[in-house]
C-alpha cells in the first residue's frame, strides 16, 4: 500500500442536553446591522444582491449596496444603465422594508470595498465571486484581494447564482481549533438564521502519517498515537458545538491529511450550500486554506476573520 498521506474521516453525531448551553451562542453569535453588498453586475440579477436581501430581511440589517466602477473604463461608461440598476435594487430593498444606501465610485474594486467597509463599519461583506480560466486565473480575483485584506467576515457567492436564494441548509464548518474556532462557528450560525438543518463541524490533523508508511516497531506505535490525537480532536469539537440550537442535527469530523483537500471533499459528499472557514495569518506563496477553497469551491463561502480583542488586532489563524 502507498504510504502517501491521505485524507482519512471519522464521523460521529453529537446531541446536546443542556438548555442552557444551547444558548450560549445564539447569545453571543455575531450581531448583524450593517451589510456592505459589492455589485458587481449592475445590469443584470446580482447574485450577492439576492443573498444580502434575503439575509437582511431576516436579520433586520441595513444593506449598503456599493458599485465601483471598473478604474480601466470611464465613469460615464453605460451610466445610465449603470444607475438605473442601482435604483431598481434600492426600490426593492425599500419595497422588503429594509433600509438601504447606494454608493457609486471608480477606482480598483478591491480597494474600494475595503475602503467603504472600514468607513461604514459594516459587519459582513457580500460578494460574487466567478472563476478566472486560463491564463487570467494566475491573477488574484477581486474577492480573493478582499478576502485577504477585510477585517470582516465576507460571504462569497457564485456570481451566476440563483435569482431566488435557496436556503442555506446544510453546513460545513472547517475549523483549527484556535480561539478564531468560536468565532467561526458563530458567524456559521448568524449568516444562516433559522436556515440551517444540519451542520458538520470538522477539523483536520496534520502532521500525523498513516499507519501503513511506517514499518517495524514504529508501525505499532503510529497507530496508538493517532487514535489518541483523533481522539482528543473530537472531544474538543464536541466542546464546540455545544452551544449549538438543538434544533440543528449538528455532526463533528476528524480527517487527517490536507485541510484544503478535506474540506472539498466533504463539500462535495455532503452536498452542503455553505462553506465556513477562518482566515489565515500572513503570507503564503500557495496562499490560504481559504483562498484554496474560494478558488476551487463551487459553493457559496463564508471566511471570517478573527479578532483578538484584548490586543486590538486581528487573528488570523487558518481554519
Amino acid at each position: 500500500m502507498c504510504g502517501c498521506p491521505t485524507n482519512h474521516r471519522i464521523s460521529t453525531t453529537y446531541r446536546r442536553h443542556s438548555m442552557a448551553t444551547r444558548l450560549l451562542l445564539s447569545e453571543r453569535a455575531m450581531e448583524i446591522k450593517r451589510i456592505l453588498v459589492a455589485i458587481n453586475s449592475p445590469n443584470a440579477r446580482d447574485a450577492a444582491f439576492e443573498r444580502a436581501l434575503a439575509l437582511a430581511r431576516s436579520s433586520g440589517a441595513e444593506l449598503y449596496l456599493l458599485h465601483a466602477a471598473p478604474v480601466d473604463q470611464r465613469f460615464s461608461f453605460r451610466a445610465a444603465e449603470r444607475l438605473q440598476r442601482m435604483n431598481d435594487m434600492r426600490l426593492r430593498a425599500e419595497h422588503a422594508a429594509v433600509r438601504v444606501q447606494t454608493v457609486e465610485q471608480h477606482g480598483d474594486a478591491a480597494e474600494i470595498i475595503e475602503l467603504h467597509a472600514n468607513a461604514r463599519d459594516v459587519d459582513l461583506i457580500v460578494m460574487g465571486h466567478e472563476p478566472r480560466p486560463g491564463w487570467r486565473g494566475r491573477r488574484s480575483s477581486i474577492a480573493e484581494r478582499v478576502v485577504r485584506r477585510a477585517r470582516v467576515p465576507i460571504l462569497v457567492v457564485t456570481s451566476d447564482g440563483s435569482d431566488s436564494p435557496f436556503p442555506f441548509e446544510k453546513i460545513l464548518v472547517a475549523v483549527d481549533l484556535s480561539p478564531l474556532s468560536n468565532e467561526v462557528l458563530q458567524g456559521a450560525v448568524a449568516v444562516t438564521a433559522s436556515e440551517a438543518v444540519q451542520l458538520t463541524v470538522l477539523h483536520t490533523v496534520r502532521g500525523v502519517e498513516a499507519a501503513d508508511a511506517f514499518h517495524g516497531v514504529a508501525g505499532w506505535v503510529v497507530p496508538e498515537f493517532r487514535t489518541h490525537v483523533i481522539e482528543d480532536a473530537r472531544r474538543a469539537l464536541e466542546a464546540l458545538v455545544l452551544p449549538v440550537p438543538a434544533a440543528i442535527d449538528t455532526r463533528v469530523q476528524v480527517s487527517i491529511g490536507s485541510a484544503t483537500r478535506a474540506i472539498l471533499d466533504e463539500t462535495a459528499d455532503l452536498d452542503v450550500d455553505l462553506v465556513v472557514v477562518g482566515r489565515s495569518r500572513g503570507f503564503k506563496i500557495l496562499g490560504s486554506t481559504a483562498l484554496r477553497v474560494l478558488r476551487k469551491n463551487d459553493r457559496a463561502l463564508l471566511v471570517v476573520p478573527g479578532v483578538d480583542h484584548t490586543r486590538g488586532v486581528e487573528w488570523q489563524r487558518a481554519a
